[in-house]
């Protein structure tokens, strides 16, 4: 669905799990489509981050495995504290972690735009529908954890999609997030949460369910180690000292 479209686009590739298997499905769905052959069947994908950051080094794994024409972005942290005026009049919030996250978001998309990409497909709210947050581990029972992931999603517009939203709208940037399609959501939803658990005794990480649901001995999607990479928070993953 999300790759109808008549305008170039290209997914956000941060290196972390649900940004890389957006890519590698988009990857491998695109060949064969009308948007393949408007604007070629190689994908582009793009990546922020402050020099040497866990981020930056992931994504260029994940573009090389892929075969996408990758572009780095980097930022400085200076540049990051000269956006923030700009960053908080844009996405209309002062949530501390929104903005943080928001501003390396705000910098990449006017990168992006100014490449002439209007579309962009990104990872987006794996996270909430799968509990990929760190503290999940701390859920006492499948029954909990449900009640979490619901609050999690029912709350995006507030958070995490505001920033996707508005951060790449910003500058005329329109995101995609096929995490948060409803059929999607209604399969995922509907899955026994017991499988999302982080299960450490039976070495289970967060989004245990997704990341087995993607290992594909045949023709992986991912190398193994980004399909069980940790989760890092975006503004984390984008380099420490930016917190």
């Amino acid at each position: 669905k999300r790759l109808m479209t008549d305008v170039p686009f290209g997914v956000l590739l941060s290196g972390g799990l649900d940004s890389s298997l957006v890519a590698s499905v988009t990857a491998r769905y695109l060949a064969g489509t009308k948007a393949a052959k408007q604007w070629g069947a190689q994908l582009h994908s793009f990546c922020v981050g402050l020099e040497g950051s866990p981020d930056l080094k992931a994504a260029k794994e994940v573009a090389d495995f892929l075969g996408t024409v990758h572009h780095e972005f980097h930022f400085t942290v200076q540049d990051g504290i000269d956006a923030i005026e700009d960053v908080i009049y844009h996405i209309e919030t002062y949530d501390v972690t929104t903005i943080r996250a928001s501003t390396p978001m705000f910098l990449m998309s006017r990168k992006i735009k100014s490449l002439g990409v209007k579309m962009v497909i990104s990872g987006e709210g794996a996270d909430e529908i799968f509990g990929g947050y760190l503290y999940f581990h701390k859920a006492p029972n499948k029954e909990e954890f449900h009640r979490e992931t619901c609050r999690k999603i029912k709350a995006l517009h507030q958070y995490d999609c505001l920033r996707a939203n508005k951060a790449t709208s910003a500058w005329g940037l329109e995101a995609r997030v096929p995490f948060l399609d409803k059929e999607f959501i209604n399969v995922a939803m509907s899955i026994d949460p017991e499988w999302k658990m982080i299960k450490h005794d039976q070495g289970r990480i967060e989004k245990w369910v997704l990341r087995k649901a993607f290992d594909d001995e045949e023709q992986p999607y991912l190398p193994k180690h980004i399909l069980y990479r940790q989760k890092e928070q975006f503004s984390d993953g984008v380099g420490y000292s930016w917190i």
